[in-house]
């Protein structure tokens, strides 16, 4: 009951996350009132850890959100592929196109480690979580990424590289419910085939094979003869418009005081090369329940299951048979004269892919499960008890097999079977006090303590000779039979964490915001005097807006300012490096024990200090700026640092080093149109990310990692050091390299030298591991039903070593294979501008092979229609009807010569590429 003033004649109700009501009185004493969450209200609520969710207005810390509808509905089960260029700072790359291969990597503002891990905590609605691929995308409302310490420093010792926080999708009280049907159709193909497409014609191969060697013409008008064929051989490893189908179903609703969603679907994604496939099923539900005015209680719970196929014989690896079938000749062929593929390839002299792929099978499934079941008590105005336990884990198995039918080592076939089985168990118990004092002064208190045990065990057998093709388990194996764990010296690894945090939030008048939040963290990875580290964060917000001098100034909407500083830590090292370890082996014939890892009792947490700055603005109701600029020290690195080999051990895990992270992210949003029946918006975001060494170990100033070219220095980023090549000399088609100046850290590119030492030429190229710049751009629209959405990403300043090339542009070390079309360009004469010798090896380890893998990309592109009301409104049972197109990496541009410039990794060669997709799809809405 309120007490209404005899001269009011109307009532306002509001509550965040519901859309505003206005009720007429009338002279009424009794007025019942039903809200209905809406969109843009729920937008306003966003969730940043523990305790109740807050209005994105009063958030002090530096937090970005991406929406649902930036992530369903596409052709990729990929979750972190959605993200990318869709948040300043946040680095995205997925490197492989395989299904049921989720090596996708992100990284917020810059490397904050060099041996550790740089991957963000993920949280699923309050639960962490090691994996994204059991989410259905369509699943999730949003996705919201925890970026400086005011946000972050609450997750303590896990949360030193972000968070992304996952929300997912809840019921409706007091509505019918909703029910969505979904199905969509896509087709795979290379995102880029210009790499496959560069091999010479076995015309070109032949013309070169005579130009080179004019002796060669005998031979090889006879291989033509007997050969007449011109054979893309990546039109043959990979296929155009591999089908992908999914389809989706969810109830969204709820009734009296309990809400539900539940959804289920099923994605099936064949792969553009040989037995390579993935299907996926996910159910979910999420159900809250309000038993009185002071309990509420549910549970979120999703389960999945998933099955892989791998094709052991192409993907990846270094075979002219696989991953580098591009070196076979040209006129080789892998059809019969009908078409049909043959079983052994004559002249290269292999088994087809097809068929290898069939008599050695590998499959893998999966099963997922993750869940939550919480209480909540309200004794009180204000005060709330929680307490959650939650759990997520996977049971992996994979069949690995050689068919005794096949024809290579026919009648004795072979079988491996590997079981892993990852268990990770959460309970969390809060208190939350949120009061006002005196109207301008509003309080929240928050107390917690979390507890995290994690298990993981594994084992692995195999046996072989198994003659029939009826029996090919592993019983049916009589030799070679072997079980034991999948690692050399553990049956079972396991880590725990023990927390206690506390965080206090206050605002006055809605205009000054400040927070503080402290945690202890204990770890079980590191030795008993060195397990527990206290983190800390404060932060402030000033909203400008709210003051006398800016409340009249029509054209500034909002202006708000934020700075934050904080401490996290991180332990991602092996759950026993710090102990001295024991382990079996063999020797001359006999079992033996030996020490396995020599450990270290010292190690303690590695350490991060970030400092945040920023501000963000509304303009004329359709312009919105955000900029944040951020200082990210790390310390105490753990470190694998060299060790004397007489030891027995070449390296040593240590907390050594120093690194530092300076950086600026940049968010732009406008709206050039905004009317009842039309709209139009562009969205960029922008990073710059400087990282900078500052110490390193054992007093050096420099350290390059063994067979790698990465080298660590004093002073400049991660880079690489090679040769640098100098090119061709024109007087006798010799190739040069440029000898290295006092200092190798500084590029050198005076003197020349064609006398190829790799240690002696070593320098730094310039060239830094990770990129500096990253981001992306939007456009959207609509008018009426129609809507289009194209969103873009883009690297700047990306090296990638281009390992394939050492194989494709090496025609004297692999004499007698196809080569790339530019090895033609070759030194004939003095006086000759040729790229390559001729009579000599010509290709070194050096910065030829490290390329500019900047890329932009198109992401996504979107384009829908739904149906208008007017069509709809005779057909009452069904509220929305949705008809859609969706294209993912539709064009690359980029210097990249290889097959895929994304892959998040040094080297690379003989890789299964990112793939370009196409999809068509229905929503019906009930």
């Amino acid at each position: 009951s309120i007490s209404v003033p005899a001269t009011a004649t109307t009532l306002v109700f509001s509550e965040v996350g519901h859309t505003e009501i206005q009720v007429d009185i009338n002279g009424r004493t009794i007025i019942n009132v039903a809200m209905e969450p809406g969109a843009e209200a729920l937008d306003e609520v966003i969730v940043i850890g523990y305790g109740s969710a807050k209005k994105v207005g009063t958030v002090v810390g530096s937090v970005a959100r991406v929406s649902a509808q930036k992530i369903e509905n596409r052709p990729s089960p990929n979750l972190i592929d959605a993200l990318q260029g869709q948040v300043a700072g946040l680095q995205t790359f997925t490197s492989t196109g395989e299904p049921g291969q989720f090596a996708s990597s992100f990284r917020l503002h810059g490397v904050g480690s060099l041996d550790g891990d740089n991957t963000p905590l993920m949280v699923l609605d309050g639960i962490p979580i090691a994996s994204m691929s059991a989410i259905n995308p369509n699943d999730i409302a949003n996705i919201s990424i925890l970026k400086d310490a005011s946000a972050t420093s609450i997750y303590g010792s896990r949360a030193s590289n972000g968070v992304v926080y996952i929300t997912t999708k809840r019921g409706n009280t007091n509505k019918d419910a909703t029910i969505t049907v979904g199905g969509m159709m896509g087709w795979s193909s290379l995102a880029s085939r210009t790499f496959w497409n560069d091999f010479m014609t076995a015309d070109e191969y032949g013309a070169y094979l005579i130009d080179t060697d004019p002796g060669m013409e005998a031979w090889v008008n006879a291989q033509r003869e007997q050969y007449p064929y011109n054979t893309n051989w990546g039109k043959y490893l990979f296929k155009d418009n591999a089908p992908t189908y999914k389809a989706d179903i969810s109830i969204q609703g709820g009734g009296g005081k309990t809400t539900y969603y539940v959804s289920g679907s099923y994605l099936d994604q064949e792969g553009i090369t040989f037995r390579s496939g993935y299907k996926r099923y996910t159910v979910r539900a999420n159900i809250d329940s309000r038993a009185n005015d002071w309990l509420k209680f549910g549970v979120n719970l999703s389960g999945g299951y998933s099955e892989t196929q791998t094709s052991r014989t192409v993907t990846g690896g270094a075979y002219t048979n696989g991953g580098l079938i591009f070196l076979q000749r040209p006129w080789y062929t892998p059809w019969d004269e009908n078409g049909n593929e043959k079983i052994y390839i004559d002249g290269p002299g292999f088994y087809s892919l097809g068929y290898t792929s069939d008599v050695m099978p590998s499959v893998s499934n999966r099963i997922l499960f993750s869940g939550l079941a919480y209480v909540e008590l309200t004794p009180f105005k204000g005060f709330t008890i929680r307490s959650q336990g939650g759990i997520d884990g996977y049971d992996y198995r994979q069949t690995a097999k050689t068919l005794p039918t096949y024809l290579g080592s026919l009648g004795n076939g072979s079988t491996a079977e590997t079981f892993d089985r990852d268990v990770t168990r959460v309970i969390t118990n809060t208190i939350e006090y949120k009061f006002n004092i005196k109207e301008a002064h509003s309080v929240t208190l928050l107390a917690g303590q979390e507890g995290i045990d994690y298990s993981d065990a594994n084992f692995r057998a195999s046996s072989s000779g198994q003659s029939d093709i009826r029996l090919t388990e592993l019983q049916h194996g009589p030799n070679n039979k072997n079980a034991g764990q999948m690692t050399d010296y553990r049956p079972k690894s396991e880590y725990a964490y023990l927390s206690f945090f506390g965080r206090v939030d206050y605002s006055f008048n809605e205009k000054y915001f400040a927070d503080f939040s402290i945690r202890n963290d204990q770890s079980s990875r590191f030795g008993k005097n060195n397990r527990s580290a206290m983190f800390y964060a404060g932060g402030l917000m000033w909203n400008a807006k709210k003051e006398q001098f800016l409340e009249n100034i029509s054209w500034l909407n909002s202006l708000k300012v934020h700075a934050s500083v904080g401490t996290s830590g991180n332990s991602s090292i092996g759950n026993y490096t710090t102990l001295a370890l024991i382990g079996t082996n063999t020797y001359d014939g006999k079992g033996g024990w030996g020490i396995s890892s020599p450990g270290n009792s010292s190690l303690t947490w590695e350490k991060q200090t970030l400092i945040n700055f920023r501000a963000d603005a509304d303009f004329y109701n359709r312009y919105h700026l955000a900029v944040e600029y951020y200082i990210r020290n790390t310390s105490s690195m753990l470190l694998d640092t060299p060790y004397p080999y007489t030891s027995g051990f070449g390296e040593v895990t240590s907390n050594v080093g120093s690194l530092k992270n300076t950086g600026i992210d940049i968010t732009l949003g406008v709206d050039f149109i905004r009317t009842k029946d039309a709209w139009a918006t562009f969205t960029t975001t922008f990073n710059y990310n400087k990282t900078k060494i500052t110490e390193l170990f054992l007093g050096l100033d420099r350290w390059t990692v063994p067979n790698t070219g990465v080298t660590y220095v004093i002073g400049h980023p991660v880079e690489s050091y090679w040769p640098l090549y100098a090119g061709i000399d024109p007087a006798d088609g010799m190739p040069m390299w440029y000898v290295p100046g006092d200092d190798i850290a500084k590029t050198t590119k005076n003197e020349t030298t064609k006398i190829y030492d790799e240690n002696a030429l070593m320098q730094n190229s310039g060239k830094s591991q990770f990129a500096p710049f990253s981001g992306g751009f939007g456009l959207g629209g609509g008018w009426k039903g129609f809507q289009i959405q194209a969103d873009f990403a883009y690297v700047i300043g990306k090296y990638l070593y281009n390992n394939d090339r050492y194989f494709s542009e090496n025609p004297w070390n692999f004499y007698g294979y196809n080569q790339s079309k530019k090895v033609r360009n070759y030194w004939k004469k003095p006086g000759d501008i040729a790229d390559f010798p001729v009579d000599t090896e010509i290709m070194q380890f050096d910065d030829r092979l490290l390329e500019n893998a900047s890329f932009l990309r198109l992401k996504t592109l979107t384009i829908a229609y739904n149906l208008p009301e007017i069509v709809l409104k005779n057909v009452k049972f069904i509220k929305n009807f949705k008809v859609y197109f969706t294209g993912r990496n539709l064009f690359t541009v980029t210097k990249y010569s290889g097959s895929d410039p994304e892959p998040d990794i040094n080297l690379t060669y003989g890789r299964y590429p990112n793939t370009k997709q196409y999809s068509v799809g229905v929503e019906v809405t009930f």
